[in-house]
């Protein structure tokens, strides 16, 4: 019997990003179409003054604006709708989304999984709930981890302020599924 334990990225935190995303693009499709809302601000600001003509740099950046609103927008949609699994568990052992943002995840064996453990970190008067990892062979694990940190010979600490549930309950899961994978079964 297969079991699978998986968490993904909250989707709460992917939703404000693409929600950030709109104004970028409104701002940059504007400038380029019918400039109703640069309008209102240059007759705020400005008065009925005479303006310069908008200059290729204004261009470069209206373009920035809809290229930056457009991809927020579409990376906050497909990870609402197909969310990243950052941390699998199975039979085998930990898949870690520790290699970079299109990379597959890093196979951790149960087997050299030595301890995992809650803990809240302080990152500068800010508290953030993380996750070691204790290996015993860090082989196939990057030196530097995407969304994590090595913090001694062969602890990893994996950030999961971003990840739904909280980081007791993934613990507590993990512990649950290596203890029903490493007890001996009868049949």
């Amino acid at each position: 019997m297969t079991e699978t334990v998986e968490f993904e990225t909250s989707a709460w935190k992917v939703w404000l990003l693409a929600i950030l995303g709109v104004p970028f693009l409104l701002i940059g499709a504007d400038f380029f179409f019918e400039q109703k809302l640069f309008g209102w601000f240059r007759n705020l600001i400005y008065g009925t003054e005479e303006l310069p003509a908008f200059e290729p740099r204004d261009k470069i950046l209206a373009a920035l604006f809809v290229v930056g609103g457009a991809a927020l927008i579409l990376w906050g949609l497909k990870e609402l709708v197909f969310p990243k699994k950052v941390l699998v568990a199975d039979n085998e052992g930990l898949r870690l989304a520790v290699a970079g943002p299109f990379r597959p995840p890093v196979l951790v064996p149960w087997s050299v999984l030595t301890d995992v453990s809650y803990e809240v970190i302080d990152d500068e008067g800010d508290d953030r709930p993380s996750v070691l990892v204790e290996i015993s062979d860090r082989a196939g694990l990057p030196d530097h981890p995407w969304g994590a940190r090595w913090v001694g010979e062969g602890v990893l600490l994996i950030d999961t302020a971003g990840w739904s549930p909280d980081a007791a309950n993934i613990v507590e899961s993990l512990w649950r599924l290596r203890q029903s994978v490493q007890a001996p079964t009868t049949e």
